[in-house]
């Protein structure tokens, strides 16, 4: 990673987030299945997952929108290179055919690119 790095408040938040998240039965999931999420894309409970993520960090409304401006926050607070804060919101930030799809593939597309806005397992 370049430097970049989740702020201590950001960290107890989206711990707070997780664990809520796998509190609920209805949107707990196997976290084995939340560390290899590159191969579970399509999973449907790590897609209800990953929106109760979502939805709880502010990262998509709660029928599914994405919120760009608190995501283009959280982008700014974790990257020091500012001038690739646009880019990674266009790549990363993109509706695809269900909430909890679109979900996935942005907490994935954070992951890939070092972007440090999520819960390590």
């Amino acid at each position: 990673m370049l430097g970049n790095h989740l702020p201590e408040n950001e960290k107890v938040n989206l711990k707070k987030v997780h664990d809520s998240c796998q509190a609920n039965p209805a949107t707990y999931v196997d976290e084995d299945i939340l560390r290899k999420l590159n191969d579970n894309i399509n999973h449907k409970q790590a897609g209800i997952h990953m929106l109760c993520m979502s939805v709880k960090a502010g990262l998509q409304k709660a029928n599914g929108d994405l919120d760009i401006g608190v995501i283009r926050s959280k982008i700014d607070t974790v990257l020091d290179d500012k001038s690739k804060v646009e880019g990674f919101v266009s790549k990363c930030a993109v509706k695809k055919e269900s909430p909890q799809k679109t979900a996935v593939l942005l907490w994935l597309c954070f992951v890939l690119n070092d972007i440090p806005y999520f819960h390590k397992l």
